[in-house]
C-alpha cells in the first residue's frame, strides 16, 4: 500500500513540477514579450522561480524559446538597432545563455544591425583579392553569384502537314489538306557563368569564371531584386544583367547597398 501511495505522490508531484515550470515559462515569455527586460521583471522572476520551488535546470529548456520569443519582438520591423540590441543582449545575459545555444537568432541579429547601420548610411568597407579599384572607389560587399541569360534551349518544327493523296490515273496523284509548317524556338534562363558580384560607390562588378563585366553605376536604368536573385539595365545594353545568388538571405542588404550606391554616386569624384 505504501508503494502505490509512493507512486501517486510521485506523480503528483511531477505534474505539479511541470505546470510549475509551465507558469514560470508563461511569466518569462510575458516579460520579454515588449522585446526588453528591466530590473524590476528580474527581481519579480527570481521570486516567482523560489516560490514556485524551481531551480535554474528546471528552467534550463525554456530558455531558448523565451530568447526568441524577445528576438521575434525586436526584429518585426525588420531590422534591429543599437538599442535593441543591447537590451537582447541583457535577456541573453539574464537566461544565462551563450551564443551557441541561440546560434541562428545571433547570426540573424548581426544581418539586421548591418542592415540599419546601412540604411543610416554607415556601409561596411571591405577587401576584395585580386580587384583593381579606382580612384576614390570603396568596395561594399561581396556575394558568389551565378550570371544567367536568356537562350534559345530548344528548336522544333510544328504545325506541318502532308495532308492526305490518292491516286486518280498512272503516275499521277492528287495532294489534299497539305501545309507548310513553321520552326520554332523555347527559351529559358541558363547560367553561364560562376563568380562573384563585387559592389562598390561606382560600380556593379562581376567576375567569372567564363564570363565578366563592370558597369558603372550611373549606367543602371533600374534593378529589380529577387530573394534568389536580381536584374538591372543598362543604358548601352538591349538585354538585362541577370544574377543570382548562391545563397539566399543577403537579397535585403545587397539591395540596400545598391539603393545607396546609386542615390549617393557622384560623377565628379
Amino acid at each position: 500500500m505504501k508503494i502505490f501511495e509512493t507512486l501517486i505522490k510521485k506523480y503528483k508531484d511531477a505534474k505539479q513540477k511541470s505546470l510549475n515550470k509551465n507558469d514560470f515559462k508563461n511569466a518569462l515569455l510575458q516579460a520579454v514579450s515588449d522585446g526588453k527586460i528591466t530590473s524590476k521583471e528580474i527581481n519579480e522572476l527570481e521570486e516567482k522561480k523560489i516560490d514556485l520551488g524551481l531551480t535554474d535546470e528546471d528552467v534550463r529548456q525554456m530558455r531558448t524559446d523565451v530568447y526568441t520569443k524577445a528576438f521575434l519582438v525586436a526584429k518585426n520591423d525588420k531590422q534591429i538597432t543599437k538599442e535593441e540590441e543591447i537590451e537582447l543582449q541583457s535577456i541573453q545575459e539574464y537566461l544565462g545563455l551563450n551564443d551557441a545555444e541561440i546560434q541562428i537568432n545571433k547570426k540573424e541579429l548581426a544581418r539586421l544591425r548591418l542592415l540599419n547601420e546601412i540604411q543610416l548610411g554607415n556601409l561596411p568597407t571591405i577587401t576584395v583579392s585580386n580587384l583593381v579599384l579606382q580612384k576614390n572607389e570603396r568596395a561594399y560587399w561581396v556575394e558568389p553569384v551565378i550570371m544567367a541569360e536568356e537562350k534559345v534551349i530548344r528548336r522544333k518544327y510544328e504545325g506541318g502537314s502532308q495532308g492526305m493523296s490518292f491516286r486518280i490515273m498512272k503516275g499521277v496523284s492528287y495532294r489534299v489538306g497539305g501545309h507548310r509548317g513553321h520552326l520554332t524556338s523555347e527559351t529559358g534562363v541558363v547560367a553561364v557563368s560562376e563568380g562573384e558580384l563585387v559592389i562598390t560607390n561606382k560600380r556593379v562588378i562581376f567576375r567569372g569564371d567564363k564570363k565578366s563585366f563592370a558597369t558603372k553605376l550611373e549606367n543602371i536604368l533600374d534593378i529589380q531584386i529577387f530573394s534568389n536573385g536580381f536584374q538591372f539595365s543598362e543604358n548601352n545594353k538591349s538585354k538585362p544583367r541577370l544574377l543570382k545568388f548562391k545563397q539566399e538571405g543577403n537579397h535585403d542588404i545587397i539591395g540596400a547597398i545598391l539603393s545607396f550606391s546609386i542615390n549617393n554616386y557622384d560623377a565628379k569624384n
